[in-house]
């Protein structure tokens, strides 16, 4: 019976080995460090849970008991208090997350850096010289001078690039304290955020690092934090992010005034980096304005998303610093454009016709000939109309749209006609002038109020269309009822099918299940079956429907909706601010 045991565990790669031999401190620490980086980015990218539980379960193991007898400084014993930690959040290693409230919490389990480098001394010296294992800086509002665990972050990626994340919103259960006038949200902030003071002294560590940052996205909820964001890295003594890729700045408080910044005194348009940046290739900018003239923005050259999210009126980039912007990124693949975007009516616009800085042969159209997914939300008819007749968007495949309450069914011809311009273009020989949407292969739909038979037109256009997403809490029936009902062919007065008949995939939020079986069937009669269907996980559906549903799809699942879902109903009770616009 020993020698059947032997066999079975001799080189068995979980039966643990031995005497005192460990095989895996044979290896050469290069390959180590390597499997540590391999394995982080595993965890961050979320490829394999699996691993990633089994990881957390030897932290848990470890936790319990000291059995495999570590001897660096008791890292076992050490690696257990890291779930316990004083009220300032710092462990004895310093990189532990913040602590929730002023006692002693019990906490989340530690990241993959932290517990591969509690494990033995030879792994926590492999770990702690693999300097890509700490190049990702997390900041909590929370957090509080002086910010021990950032400088050690700072410290161990020695010369790699940074991403760093700053988060200054007070947790979710202090809102209704902070927005019901407290004594400290007198003072712009909530008690439970970081503080102005704090979140300079954060800068003073971070920004003589500029030269390293990758990414940086900060996140507040009042403005004063952002001033405090946007002055130290706007400081004369710098000069350019180099290696800067991401930049992605928002602002998260609710408007009284959609034409008015909220701050006066904090109006000012910074000019960030000095205004170098070259390697930028995404932007974000959510209640956020800068400098609009600065080279990163107006010559992004490798500028591939970018991001315009609630701009008042009085610190929107102009119709001629908007185009420059456009113009100077010609890589440019996402732009999105919500409750943003040029300053003032169609009308007061670059003038129809004219040639100015852009020389005698502009024709007062922008062509952005790479961009492929654009996104527009909460405006007016009258300006998104203007929008569109002063852009094209030849590669366009993906388009979503999120508009309030207002009438849109001209702009639904609009997008369901020929391509408008406001000067029009000549088309090549042979070249027959197609809709915006013909070219479609993804739309997604969350607010567009307009008549029956226009969206009968629209879906005439979306024969190429795959991929549907319907937020139907804010539509017209039609647009799920023209799914599965036959409609009319325009210009055929007895000709009635299905539409969008390469539809293959559909999303909706706020429709039961009994409903989407009916459309799945109706589609699969009429030879135009769907493969997938992605329900909201709110919606109801029995688990008869479900099992129907599984059973006669590709695939079939829940998604849960993200918190832009839901921006329309904070914006409601602010509709009446918006002032009618004339083309």
């Amino acid at each position: 019976m020993d020698c059947y045991s032997d066999v079975l565990t001799n080189d068995n790669p979980f039966v643990p080995p031995k005497g005192m031999r460990c095989p895996v401190n044979d290896i050469p620490p290069e390959l180590l460090s390597l499997i540590f980086e391999v394995g982080a980015q595993s965890i961050k990218d979320g490829e394999d849970e699996e691993d990633e539980d089994e990881a957390m379960a030897v932290y848990w193991n470890l936790e319990a008991s000291a059995k495999d007898g570590v001897d660096e400084e008791s890292e076992t014993v050490h690696l257990k208090r890291s779930r316990v930690t004083r009220n300032d959040g710092v462990d004895e290693d310093g990189l532990s997350e913040s602590s929730m409230d002023s006692d002693a919490t019990f906490e989340p389990e530690p990241s993959f850096q932290v517990l591969i480098s509690h494990v033995c001394h030879h792994w926590r010296m492999v770990a702690l010289n693999t300097p890509s294992l700490w190049t990702e800086i997390d900041v909590s509002p929370l957090d509080s001078p002086p910010f021990e665990r950032v400088q050690i972050l700072l410290e161990r990626s020695k010369s790699l690039p940074i991403d760093i994340r700053i988060d200054c919103e007070p947790p979710d259960d202090d809102e209704e304290e902070y927005s019901s006038g407290s004594e400290n949200s007198e003072l712009g902030q909530s008690p439970h955020s970081m503080t102005f003071s704090d979140l300079d002294n954060l800068m003073s560590l971070l920004v003589p690092h500029i030269s390293r940052w990758g990414s940086i996205e900060v996140t507040v909820a009042c403005y004063k934090h952002m001033f405090v964001f946007l002055s130290a890295v706007s400081d004369p003594s710098i000069v350019g992010a180099p290696q800067l890729e991401a930049l992605q700045l928002y602002h998260h408080e609710d408007a009284e005034s959609l034409t008015a910044f909220a701050h006066p005194d904090l109006v000012q348009h910074f000019k960030l980096f000095g205004g170098i940046a070259p390697r930028l290739k995404s932007v974000a900018l959510w209640g956020v304005h800068v400098d609009w003239c600065q080279e990163w923005l107006s010559c992004g050259s490798n500028l591939l998303d970018m991001e315009l999210s609630y701009h008042t009126d009085d610190v929107r980039p102009s119709w001629t610093q908007f185009a420059a912007i456009l113009c100077g990124a010609p890589k440019l693949e996402t732009l999105s454009l919500c409750s943003s975007g040029p300053l003032g009516a169609p009308h007061d616009w670059y003038p129809e016709g004219g040639s100015g800085i852009y020389g005698n042969d502009y024709t007062g159209v922008i062509e952005l000939h790479s961009l492929t997914h654009l996104v527009l939300a909460f405006h007016l008819p009258a300006y998104v109309s203007g929008l569109l007749r002063r852009l094209a968007f030849p590669a366009l495949k993906s388009l979503t749209l999120d508009f309030d309450n207002d009438d849109f069914t001209d702009f639904a011809a609009q997008l369901a006609g020929p391509v408008a311009t406001a000067v029009p273009a000549v088309p090549k020989d042979g070249e027959k002038k197609h809709s915006l949407l013909s070219g479609l292969d993804t739309l997604k739909i969350s607010g567009f109020q307009c008549s029956d038979r226009s969206i009968e037109i629209m879906y005439a256009e979306l024969s190429n269309l795959k991929a549907l997403n319907l937020a139907m809490a804010y539509l017209p029936t039609a647009f799920l009822q023209l799914l599965y009902h036959p409609c009319s062919v325009p210009g055929q007065r007895d000709v009635r099918h299905v539409c969008l008949p390469s539809l293959t995939t559909l999303s909706t939020a706020n429709v039961p299940g009994h409903q989407i079986r009916e459309l799945v069937q109706k589609r699969k009669e009429a030879g135009v079956p769907l493969k997938a269907v992605y329900m909201e996980e709110n919606d109801e559906v029995t688990d008869h429907d479900l099992k129907w549903l599984r059973d006669n799809l590709e695939e079939f699942d829940f998604f849960e909706a993200s918190d832009d879902e839901f921006v329309e109903e904070e914006l409601e009770g602010s509709e009446s601010e918006w002032e009618e616009v004339d083309d």
